[in-house]
């Protein structure tokens, strides 16, 4: 077991125990969840249904077929249709991980009320933020899934292999497989923690990063095709447009293709921007060094973490990558004690 740091320990607790009391929780994460998120919100899921709560996963966008395998059996997340709008509503608590500002939420947003909201995430919000009477969010935690451990030792019942599974995805995932900056001597005590409870490392590799459909290898392909760099800056992007995704299928995630921008040699910020149908072009960003690309994602309309962020922006491909890309040279052309 990893000890909850002290200044954690009090919300946690009751966190804990606001999720104990309650007949019935929905747990959302944000739009285009990822490992974290839906690792932590099936890994609730997974530690209090058995006690009797009446537990709901909600689906603000589809769960990627990469995590369904963590799913508890015969659950099915729900969407924003009247189905998951219902179980919202009706939900003593509604719980939110991996997110703490409203537009993450997606069209459930409008249905949180703030007495019985609670909120557990790592990211650190520099717009509006949920509403809620219980928000533990922290960003020195290297993953949500971090938060999630710390809220569940808090409770009475020892924590089962199928959440310490789902924890240790979140956790694996958000840190790049502990390669990462975030990936602190504490995250390394709850990895090992949660393979004490029954997460097996070698088990989970193969659903999680050997999965590839040639569709989806073909896509990797065409986004590396398009590579193009700015040496003298250390930037590396790609642009894939919405004809390859309509011919080869859009992937689940993204981070395969941003890993390999970003591993190549005097990289320092990468960046990926993919043409959505309507008008819109989605933009993922990572940084290797001190530049903050939250800083650039945030004038698009986004926002994340210093070396992970993102943005949806409406405007044609090629205006917005010329856009973003003006935006990376100025971050990088300032000198690193000036960086936001």
């Amino acid at each position: 077991m990893s000890h909850t740091p002290s200044h954690r320990r009090e919300l946690a607790r009751q966190i804990a125990e606001s999720l104990e009391r309650a007949a019935s929780i929905a747990v959302a994460t944000h739009v285009g969840g990822d490992g974290d998120g839906w690792g932590s919100a099936i890994a609730l899921a997974h530690h209090f249904a058995p006690r009797g709560t009446r537990v709901r996963l909600l689906a603000a966008s589809p769960l990627p077929e990469r995590f369904r395998f963590l799913l508890p059996p015969d659950t099915e997340p729900l969407g924003p249709d009247e189905l998951g709008l219902e179980a919202l509503r009706s939900a003593e608590v509604q719980v939110v991980v991996d997110a703490s500002e409203p537009g993450r939420l997606g069209d459930f947003a409008p249905h949180y009320r703030p007495e019985r909201t609670v909120v557990i995430d790592h990211h650190a919000v520099v717009t509006r933020r949920i509403a809620a009477a219980l928000a533990l969010i922290d960003p020195d935690a290297a993953a949500t899934a971090e938060l999630v451990y710390d809220v569940l030792q808090a409770t009475d019942a020892p924590l089962s292999a199928e959440a310490a599974r789902a924890l240790y995805v979140g956790l694996v995932t958000d840190t790049g497989s502990f390669r990462y900056s975030n990936s602190t001597p504490r995250a390394h005590r709850v990895a090992a923690a949660l393979i004490e409870a029954g997460a097996d490392p070698e088990g989970l590799y193969r659903p999680l990063f050997a999965n590839l459909t040639p569709g989806e290898l073909a896509t990797m392909r065409a986004a590396l095709d398009s590579l193009a760099r700015d040496e003298e800056l250390g930037l590396t992007w790609a642009v894939l447009n919405a004809e390859v995704a309509r011919r080869h299928g859009a992937l689940e995630e993204y981070e395969g293709i941003l890993e390999q921008l970003r591993n190549l040699a005097g990289t320092e910020v990468a960046v990926l921007v993919r043409e959505l149908e309507g008008g819109e072009a989605k933009l993922s960003l990572r940084s290797t060094g001190s530049a903050d690309v939250a800083a650039v994602a945030r004038a698009f309309g986004g926002g994340g973490h210093q070396k992970a962020a993102g943005a949806t922006v409406s405007g044609d491909l090629e205006g917005v990558t010329a856009r973003v890309l003006e935006a990376c040279r100025a971050l990088l052309e300032s000198p690193p004690e000036r960086r936001p």
